[in-house]
Parts: C-alpha cells; sequence; structure tokens
C-alpha cells in the first residue's frame, strides 16, 4: 500500500522525544552522529518540516530516516536563507519561540511518514573542524532547535576524546556533565538529561600539547570594550598513579569528645577516625588529639605510620569515651604545636559538637590565638561543625585564616561519611602553596589565596583584566621537596567570546561570597561599600542571596538603585547569628558562593512564569534533589525570602533570569531588563509580536538575544540606545 502525503502540509503536533549525539574528536576533527526520534501521537500519519541549527562551517556525510525502508537527503542553509526560512514559519505558526535560533547555519529536512502512534528516527552525519587557539581546542554544538520550542525532549551525549599529546584541562560549563580522563587514555564525556528544560548547546573545551605533570585550560570573555574582562584559569593535574608526587603527609586530627558528642555522632566521628588512620600512607606521619574540659593526644609527637602505630593508634580510637565540657583554646594550639616541617603539606582535622566552655571563649581572641601558633599557615585547618550548637562564624575565622575551609554537618546527615569523603580528596598532594602570577596585569583574582592542589581535583580560579590579548600566566608551587614552575601561554579575549558569560557569572559568584564573608567576619556590622557592590553585582547577574531576595519581590522597584542598599543592610543583621541551624546554613552559603566549582546549569526554560513563595520553595526542594541544577543553598535562601515574604504579605516573588548576556527581574507584570532606569521607563518603543517592525528588530539581535522576543509575557530591555517593550499577541492573534 502506498502512502499519499497528507494534503494539509506539514505538521507541527509532533512530539520530539529524544535528541541525541555521539561525537569522536581526533585532534580538531569532530565526527558526529546526531539523532532525533519523532513521535506522532495522531490518528493519522504526517509529515514534518524539521528544522534545526548546526555547527557552522561543517559537512553533512549522510542522512538517514529509520524507518526500515531508505536514505533521504536534507539541505543546509546559510545565515540569510535560513532568515528567511524562520520569518517565514513563525508568521505562519505565529510561534515566536522558532525565532531563537535564527542567524545560524539550518539543517532542514521533511520526514514522511511518521506514521499514526508511531516514531521516526532522523539520523545525521556531520563532521566539522572545533576551532583551536593557543593549544585550546573549542568543541560546541546546538542540541536544541526551532522544532523543541515548548517541547522538553530526553537529551543525551556521549563524546570520546582521543588521547593526544598534552591532553588536558577538559571542562563543561554545563551543569551534569561527566567528564572521566586517565592520562594516556581517551576522555570519555557523558551528558543525559530528563524532563527538565532542554540545553541549547553542549559546550566541551579542552588543552593540547601542554608540556608538564599539570595541565591548564584558561578561557576569557570581555563583554565591554570599555570594561574589564573576565578570564577562567584551570588547572588540572594529569599525575597517574605510579607517578604521584611522593610528598609525605602530617596529618593530625582533633577531636572532641565533650558529652554532648555521646552517641551516635561519637560513634561516626570515630568511625572516620578509623576511616583515615587506615589510609594513611606508610610515608604518611600523625597523631591525635582528643579533647574534652582537658586535652589528651595519642603520643607527645608526630609519629610515622608503621603497621605497629596503625595498629597502636585504632585501639586508642576504639578506647576513646565522651564526657565533659569543651576546650577548643588548648586542643588547637595543642595540635598546632605539632606540625612538622613547613614545606611538607600539614594537615589538621578539627570536629566539634559545640562552643567553647573551658579556657578562652571570646572569639576574636581565640582566632588570634590559633594564628599566633601556626606562623606562616604551615597547617592547613579544615574544621568540621557538628549540628547547631557550634559557633559556625568561629570555625569559619579559624579555617579561613589557616588555608582551609570549614564544613557543618546537620544532626540527620552522615558524619563518618562527610569526613571520609572530605579526607579522601586530601590523600594525594600534587601541588602545595600555589600562586598564580601574569606577566599582564590582572585584577580582583579569587580566590585570593589558592588551595593546595590534589591528584585527581581542579584548580579553578577567576579574574578580571583590563587589556586583552597575548599574556602568560605562571603557576608556582611546591612538588616534593623542590619548587615546581608552570608557565602558560594564552590569549585572552578583546572583545565578547559567543558563551562566554559563564565565566563573568562564575566571578560575581565568588566575589558575592568574598563580600558576604568579609560582612560576616566584621560581625554583621554594615559597610556602605561593601553592601552597595553585593546589591550591584546579585542585580546585575540574578544571584539572589537571603540579604537581597527583595530584589524577587514583583512590587520592588529595582531602577532606584539607592532604596536598595538599606533593604540589603537590614537584611544583613541576621549575619549576627553565630549558632543554631539558620547560622550554619548561611555560612554554608557563603562559602559555597566562595568555592563555587566553574559549573553553571542548564539553560533556564524558555518561558519562565513568576512563582509564589510556596512555589519557590517547592522548587529549591525539587531541585536539591536533582543534583543536575542545584541552587547554591536553599535553606538560607528560602530564610531570607520567608522575611521578606512576611513583611510584604502575598506579594508575588519572581526568579530572576539570565537571557542573551542580561538579567531579566519580573516587575509590574513584565520582565523587566536590570540596566534600565527610571528615565528609560518613560521612553518606550512598543512593539507587537508579530509586526514588520518586530521580524526588523529580530534580524538586528544576535542569536543569543532573540530569547527578548519570544516570551509570553511583555519584555522590556534596551537596545542600541533604544528601550524597546516585545508585546505578546493575544491567543486569538497566535492562533
Amino acid at each position: 500500500m502506498r502512502m499519499v502525503r497528507p494534503p494539509a502540509g506539514p505538521a507541527t503536533n509532533y512530539q520530539l522525544e529524544k535528541i541525541g549525539l555521539e561525537v569522536v574528536i581526533d585532534g580538531q576533527k569532530a565526527s558526529c552522529v546526531l539523532k532525533y526520534v519523532i513521535h506522532n501521537p495522531g490518528n493519522a500519519p504526517i509529515e514534518v518540516d524539521f528544522l534545526a541549527p548546526l555547527p557552522g562551517g561543517g559537512t553533512v556525510t549522510g542522512l538517514t530516516l529509520f524507518d526500515g525502508r531508505k536514505e533521504m537527503p536534507g539541505q543546509i542553509y546559510g545565515k540569510d536563507e535560513a532568515f528567511k526560512i524562520y520569518q517565514e514559519i513563525v508568521s505562519r505558526l505565529k510561534d515566536p519561540a522558532l525565532l531563537e535560533y535564527a542567524g545560524r547555519d539550518t539543517f532542514r529536512a521533511r520526514v514522511f511518514p511518521v506514521p499514526a502512534k508511531g516514531r521516526q528516527t532522523l539520523e545525521l552525519n556531520f563532521n566539522y573542524l572545533a576551532p583551536k587557539s593557543d593549544g585550546q581546542v573549542g568543541f560546541e554544538f546546538p542540541l536544541a532547535g526551532p522544532m523543541t520550542s515548548g517541547r522538553t525532549p530526553e537529551q543525551e551525549v556521549h563524546l570520546v576524546v582521543r588521547s593526544a599529546p598534552g591532553l588536558s584541562g577538559l571542562y563543561s560549563p554545563l551543569a551534569g556533565v561527566n567528564i572521566d580522563h586517565q592520562p594516556g587514555r581517551d576522555a570519555v564525556v557523558s551528558y543525559r538529561a530528563e524532563k527538565i528544560p532542554v540545553i541549547d548547546r553542549f559546550q566541551l573545551y579542552f588543552q593540547t600539547e601542554s608540556g608538564g605533570p599539570v595541565g591548564g585550560l584558561v578561557l576569557s570573555h570581555k563583554p565591554d570594550s570599555d570594561d574589564d574582562g573576565y578570564f577562567l584559569f584551570l588547572a588540572d593535574p594529569v599525575l597517574s598513579r605510579d607517578e604521584k608526587a611522593e610528598t609525605a603527609k602530617n596529618v593530625i586530627f582533633a577531636l572532641d569528645k565533650s558529652g554532648s558528642m555521646d552517641g551516635k555522632k561519637f560513634d561516626q566521628a570515630r568511625a572516620a577516625l578509623r576511616f583515615i588512620l587506615e589510609r594513611l600512607e606508610p610515608r604518611d606521619n600523625f597523631n591525635l588529639v582528643d579533647y574534652n574540659h582537658q586535652v589528651f593526644t595519642w603520643k607527645p609527637e608526630l609519629m610515622d605510620m608503621s603497621p605497629e602505630n596503625r595498629r597502636s593508634a585504632l585501639a586508642y580510637v576504639d578506647n576513646l569515651r565522651s564526657g565533659g565540657s569543651t576546650n577548643i583554646e588548648e586542643a588547637l594550639t595543642t595540635a598546632f604545636r605539632m606540625i612538622g616541617d613547613p614545606d611538607q603539606p600539614n594537615y589538621i582535622i578539627f570536629l566539634t559538637d559545640g562552643q567553647p566552655t573551658v579556657g578562652e571563649q571570646n572569639e576574636m581572641r581565640l582566632a588570634e590565638l590559633a594564628r599566633k601558633a601556626n606562623p606562616q599557615s604551615a597547617a592547613r585547618l579544615f574544621s568540621f561543625g557538628v549540628g547547631y550548637d557550634v559557633n559556625a562564624r568561629l570555625l569559619d575565622r579559624l579555617s579561613g585564616q589557616a588555608g582551609g575551609s570549614s564544613v557543618f554537618v546537620s544532626p540527620d546527615e552522615d558524619l563518618e561519611a562527610k569526613v571520609s569523603s572530605f579526607f579522601s580528596r586530601l590523600t594525594s598532594p600534587v601541588l602545595l602553596r600555589p600562586e598564580l602570577a601574569s606577566r599582564r596585569p590582572v585584577n580582583r583574582v579569587l580566590p585570593e589565596r589558592l588551595p593546595d592542589l590534589f591528584a585527581g581535583q581542579q584548580m579553578a580560579v577567576v579574574g578580571r583584566y583590563p587589556a586583552g590579548g597575548s599574556n602568560t600566566f605562571t603557576l608556582t608551587g611546591l612538588s616534593g621537596d623542590k619548587k615546581e614552575k608552570f608557565q602558560y601561554p594564552v590569549s585572552l579575549a578583546t572583545g565578547p567570546v559567543p558563551d562566554g558569560l559563564f565565566i563573568a557569572g562564575l566571578w560575581a559568584q565568588r566575589r558575592i561570597g568574598e563580600i558576604i564573608d568579609q560582612l560576616d567576619l566584621a560581625g554583621g556590622r554594615p559597610n556602605k561599600e561593601l553592601v552597595d557592590e553585593l546589591v550591584k553585582l546579585s542585580k546585575k547577574y540574578g544571584i539572589l542571596t537571603p540579604y537581597t531576595s527583595f530584589l524577587a519581590l514583583e512590587n520592588q522597584n529595582i531602577t532606584r538603585n539607592e532604596s536598595l542598599a538599606p533593604l540589603a543592610a537590614e537584611n544583613l543583621s541576621i549575619m549576627g547569628e553565630t549558632s543554631g541551624r539558620q547560622a550554619n546554613a548561611q555560612r554554608e552559603f557563603k562559602n559555597q558562593l566562595r568555592l563555587a566549582p566553574p559549573k553553571v546549569s542548564p539553560a533556564a526554560p524558555a518561558r519562565p512564569a513568576p512563582v509564589r513563595a510556596d512555589d519557590l520553595r517547592k522548587r529549591a526542594a525539587d531541585s536539591s534533589a536533582h543534583p543536575a541544577a542545584p541552587p547554591p543553598a536553599p535553606a538560607p535562601l528560602m530564610a531570607g525570602l520567608d522575611s521578606q515574604v512576611a513583611r510584604a504579605g502575598a506579594a508575588k516573588l519572581s526568579l530572576p533570569n539570565q537571557w542573551g548576556g542580561q538579567t531579566f527581574f519580573f516587575k509590574d507584570g513584565q520582565w523587566q531588563a536590570e540596566n534600565l532606569t527610571e528615565a528609560d521607563l518613560k521612553k518606550i518603543t512598543t512593539v507587537k509580536q508579530f509586526s514588520e517592525e518586530y521580524f526588523t528588530l529580530a534580524k538586528k539581535l544576535k542569536p543569543e538575544e532573540m530569547v527578548w522576543l519570544t516570551q509570553k509575557e511583555p519584555v522590556l530591555f534596551k537596545y542600541e540606545g533604544r528601550n524597546y517593550l516585545i508585546e505578546p499577541a493575544s491567543e486569538a492573534e497566535a492562533g
């Protein structure tokens, strides 16, 4: 029986169930297989007029329709011709979301038949040369398209990078991407997402031909020629297990055995201590400090990890019992007195579930005593605060000044798992006391103090630079008993880089964390300059904090900057809390911002709707259970929003969105760009969707800016000195 084409033309009521991408990158050549699974839910066969964007400059080597029948041809259009096709389809279907992908190389295929209640798989074979600069290869591939609008297909990527000299620094800014790379082997990269908004494009960057055991990758972006650019430097140790630096570690575990630790907490703490003792190398040195109102030690000084010492220490741990009060001062000074050679890695793992009740109890004086006991910060201090009774700010202060970090363990969390997971990262030091220098000026580099570098981990440094062009980054540090130096010739961007906005966003996120940390260590006392900067960055990049959550209120005027800082200063008063659930959550939140990994979440939904407070809290809870795109710290964010909602009554809340390089807030029934002023609101050009001016404006915009035209709510933005309000078509007009 011969299938007859439907007379009404291509159908639009199909479902795009899956987008799959399989890639092999050999050198710079990327061999790609792109698969689309199309479902027809209707009761009659349909024809699908299918369009999708492709990377520029490539070649289609084959197109197959998998219905067991035939291979079929496809067409690729350049920018101008593609826009004509889009405009014709948008005008006919009245779907503005189709415009989001105009201006890119476009692939088109007419798929017939897609049988009733059936599926077809469209497979495209595509080759192109991934661009390379200064040893850096960038692979980008569009994974969405005009026919994914309003649909949430499954997306799956499997990518292999053939082993090459100096292959290192593999990095994707997308959350949920898994990278498996062992030295001397092919790198395997995978990503899978179901029932979440489709990501716009898949991105992967890596370095080749980089000498030495530490690979590096530098990404940069300069959004405005009159302003500083942003860079992201990634150091990636690629030592194999047999090549790891044979560096002896000195590890001291200081365990709180006060009465409040009795029970499950103390059992987990001893189990964590046993985990560490069983995994220290024979070359390592160690000791145990256990304390309540008194301080005890397993041995008076550091001991080597001989089989006999290991057995003795494990027996000592098994015999520990809890009881008494808490002498943090003497416990810390005792541990610091034991540190060994300052050129070796010295680590103190400090665990407590309470506040000091014996010895020095003043937070500032206690921190000063610890600083004097640790000259030149020879030892890194890592604090674990257990439960809600700890002085969270004190632990942050102690760890921060000693080049370490603090972790807070809630009563319902597994302490053993947290400590064990943390220590597993410290097993193989590669570069101690690292420092990063630049041949040309850079500024606002974060973190200000670089952490030690370990095998299997990646160090990420962000910063700003006044002028792009040729530059050299130099990374120095101790490896074993000698000083190492690694140089990275780079070319910093002199202008905007496609998809480079995440670099500026990552810098802003870390800078906000540093600001909150400075305000916190000052006791939450307001500092006008810091508060102003906090509000400015939160607003520009849409990074909500407990202290700037008022930006999410629909009735809050974001164009009057002078009225925002007092609100932030008022909210910052909660930083005076040093203990309790909210105090711990605040410190977790700021540390996650300060140490944010170089990841960004998949693209936000194309058409987000305003949400109320309970919706926002539910979204945060759902996100925390879904590792693909977690919020920085739902607990303190919700606490801050709760206080705002309590004052605002039933006011609506709306999460900000980043579209086309700008942040938008939902205010007064419309999405408003954050850079608008009150004067801008008085001089607006209204553009109706699907009008002639609408398509004229669309042709001027960059592909990533098309999203400004595609929302179901009005969107107000500034472009080339004019303020445009995009007025959505009514349902009758769109229908």
